[in-house]
């Protein structure tokens, strides 16, 4: 809930004044002061931060869009994981620092670096070794994960560490956020957003045929080293909103979302563009009405819920579609079932030869006088293989009577 007093004040100066159901009209109930919320009337905190949310699934959406293509979509859990141990050890210095204030773009930085080595290590590792790109994501995450968790417990031993809110920042949480964060994180979202469409063209060329254009003279290795910074751009967006744990699954959420709905690399991104606003719009403004629910696991569960319903009903991918066609299929194989002794029947009683030899045989090769095929045994006979002829004959016709 976006609740300027739920949060700890002593570090952030002089904040904007924070709207909560609190402030809302007394009379409105919660779906009225959802909907309130919803059509950015609640206030300007409010307000700031669901903006920067609806850019921030924005970028998701598009970014994840070609790290899912290119086989690349479980990067952002491992730089997730990462920036546990990039936050912690940034609180760590500041605390031997002597400042114990919570800065975000200093905490952002330090989960920046760690999320780069972490993509550094998955890249080494699979240019360099004989594991696939999976395992080395895999080994990459786990050990990350664990690191910092390790790293977070030392940092409860230091004095000031709650008043931080870095457990925060695990599920992510908007109720702490101001305006300078949020503009810190539509900042980034849009940043990564821009640098995703200008470099459409080569991206989608990369995401599908690596070989191709490497061909025409693409920097693949470069190419895929931004669209690992790009995700992690948006991990380092979607921190404090969504939470180092949760922000993988808006990236592959809505990206996932529009591949059932499109086969079009355009399509593809535009949708997962509106999936990704969409979730981020009705996560952060239910959040913004419902008492001690952080806005990360209400962002998750609606995009959740839209890839479920596409899941159902998408045209072509979706699994009431399959079983429509499944139907269709299967009526089409009985009537032809049905209808099969019928026509052998048919076509028994009546037999057609390709060389009849009937007095009035309608055939491509009759041999009576009245004969209407193309090919007569008659004196002027044209056709490719003549009864006169024998039935080897594959030559020009001959007059029988010169014979």
């Amino acid at each position: 809930m976006f609740d300027g007093s739920r949060c700890p004040i002593a570090w952030l100066g002089s904040a904007p004044p924070a709207t909560s159901l609190r402030a809302l009209p007394e009379a409105s109930g919660p779906l009225e002061a959802w909907l309130q919320v919803l059509s950015f009337g609640g206030g300007y905190n409010t307000n700031v931060v669901l903006l920067g949310a609806i850019l921030l699934g924005i970028s998701a959406g598009a970014v994840g869009s070609f790290a899912m293509l290119k086989g690349r979509a479980l990067v952002a859990d491992a730089i997730s994981h990462a920036s546990l141990v990039g936050v912690g050890s940034a609180f760590l210095l500041q605390a031997a620092a002597g400042q114990q204030e919570r800065s975000m773009p200093l905490l952002m930085l330090g989960a920046a670096l760690a999320g780069t080595c972490a993509v550094v290590s998955i890249e080494w590792i699979t240019r360099h070794t004989r594991l696939s790109a999976e395992t080395a994501v895999a080994t990459v995450s786990s050990a990350s994960f664990g690191a910092g968790i390790v790293v977070l417990s030392a940092t409860r031993r230091v004095s000031g560490a709650d008043r931080a809110g870095l457990d925060e920042l695990i599920f992510g949480s908007t109720a702490s956020m101001t305006s300078a964060d949020a503009m810190l994180m539509a900042i980034l979202a849009v940043a990564a957003l821009g640098a995703t469409l200008a470099l459409y063209r080569v991206l989608t060329a990369v995401a599908f045929n690596e070989r191709f254009a490497h061909a025409r003279g693409l920097p693949v290795r470069l190419l895929d080293t931004i669209l690992a910074a790009l995700v992690g751009a948006v991990a380092m967006a979607g921190l404090q909103a969504v939470g180092m744990l949760l922000v993988a699954a808006l990236l592959v959420a809505p990206a996932a979302t529009a591949r059932l709905w499109t086969t079009r690399v355009a399509p593809m991104v535009l949708v997962a563009a509106a999936a990704g606003a969409g979730a981020a719009w009705i996560g952060a403004s239910l959040s913004a009405v419902t008492p001690n629910a952080p806005a990360g696991p209400l962002i998750i569960l609606s995009a959740a819920a839209a890839f479920l319903v596409s899941l159902l009903i998408a045209p072509d991918r979706g699994i009431f579609s399959g079983w429509l066609r499944h139907r269709q299929v299967a009526a089409a194989a009985r009537r032809l079932a049905a209808g099969g002794p019928a026509a052998a029947a048919n076509s028994g009683s009546a037999p057609t030869g390709p060389a009849s030899a009937g007095p009035a045989s309608a055939g491509p090769a009759s041999a009576g006088p009245a004969s209407a095929g193309p090919a007569s045994a008659g004196p002027a006979s044209a056709g490719p293989a003549s009864a006169g002829a024998g039935p080897a004959d594959a030559g020009p016709p001959a007059d029988e009577g010169s014979r």
